[in-house]
């Protein structure tokens, strides 16, 4: 029988993983783990907890399942999370194992790349939501943002060959992102949560993900785009419709937190709703039975443990007012 690898809700790198942290024996442990609970595809997992020691034989790469099978994913930052982990321990204690794993886990995401230049959130495919183009917890801004400083010589060890795949892989997802953008009412708006692979359309995931507009993910997939240096045209409108939807879309009044919910707070905000509807534009939230609902008092049994609105766009709409006055074109002269 197999066993599952231990549970753990997320893997983060935290603000306390100092320099000096990352060459202690407590690192050089969970990157032993990390190492051993890469898949054979060179992903990982999510929901692993790494603490526990490392994958023994007749263990899983994987915690939430009682059958053979390895989830090399980038959902809940998997993957990109461990590599971007096993960097920074090897700046500071190199060892040719940590590269390795990085380079394997960097060849798992370009391969893993769809024909469209988006990347599901599982690959090998596994059916359903999971082959939809995915944008759901950040995981292709992510991916993006991985391969960009691959693709920049950070880490310094990843060599020319590999370095121009991630900037093709890159300039490729960057054009998926654009065909992707909806458009509502006729105008540019921002992303979903998932995209279907083929029509680039928004999709469901769950029961209470419906298709919609999302401000979270469209915020931070803003702030990868506006890194690009010289946008095109294309690039540039996309970046101030999505901007301007999020300033449109605002919320005030409110506070909000995860735990806790959301609270009427006069003169509070902004913060924005995690779902809109596409065609009214309206806020949207869902129980698990999938009924959709408009006001999130209504919530009951997933009230809390979701995020549901968001604070993203404060910061996205920040750098955008400053992407603005370097990339408006000067006035002409008379």
């Amino acid at each position: 029988a197999m066993i599952p690898a231990p549970y753990a809700r997320s893997f983060d790198i935290g603000k306390e993983m100092t320099p000096a942290w990352f060459a202690s024996d407590s690192a050089r442990v969970i990157a032993d783990n990390i190492l051993s609970f890469q898949a054979p595809n060179g992903g990982w997992s999510k929901h692993v907890e790494y603490s526990k020691g490392p994958r023994l034989k007749g263990q899983s790469w994987f915690s939430e399942s009682d059958r053979w099978q390895w989830i090399s994913t980038i959902d809940n930052s998997s993957t990109t999370e461990q590599m971007r982990f096993l960097v920074l321990r090897d700046s500071v204690r190199p060892e040719l194992t940590y590269e390795d794993a990085y380079l394997r886990g960097l060849r798992y995401l370009l391969e893993s790349q769809m024909p469209n230049g988006c990347w599901p959130q599982v690959w090998p495919l596994d059916g359903s939501y999971h082959d939809a183009a995915t944008f759901n917890d950040d995981a292709t801004t992510n991916v993006m943002t991985t391969l960009q400083h691959a693709a920049e010589g950070d880490p310094s060890f990843v060599v020319k060959a590999e370095r121009d795949r991630a900037r093709t892989a890159v300039d490729r997802g960057i054009e998926c992102v654009l065909r992707a953008q909806v458009h509502q009412a006729g105008k540019l708006a921002v992303w979903g949560q998932q995209h279907d692979p083929l029509t680039l359309q928004p999709v469901r995931a769950r029961s209470y993900e419906h298709k919609s507009l999302s401000a979270q993910e469209s915020a931070n997939l803003l702030r990868f785009l506006m890194k690009r240096q010289n946008p095109s045209p294309q690039l540039a409108s996309a970046i101030r419709s999505a901007a301007a939807w999020l300033k449109a879309s605002a919320l005030s009044g409110y506070t909000y937190d995860y735990d806790t919910g959301l609270r009427v707070s006069p003169g509070q905000g902004p913060l924005w709703a995690r779902m809109y509807e596409l065609d009214t534009g309206k806020p949207i939230f869902s129980d698990r039975n999938g009924i959709r609902l408009y006001d999130w008092n209504q919530l009951k049994d997933r009230r809390t443990g979701y995020a549901w609105y968001t604070y993203a766009p404060v910061l996205a709409l920040r750098q955008y007012d400053a992407w603005e006055r370097r990339n408006s074109a000067p006035p002409e002269r008379q």
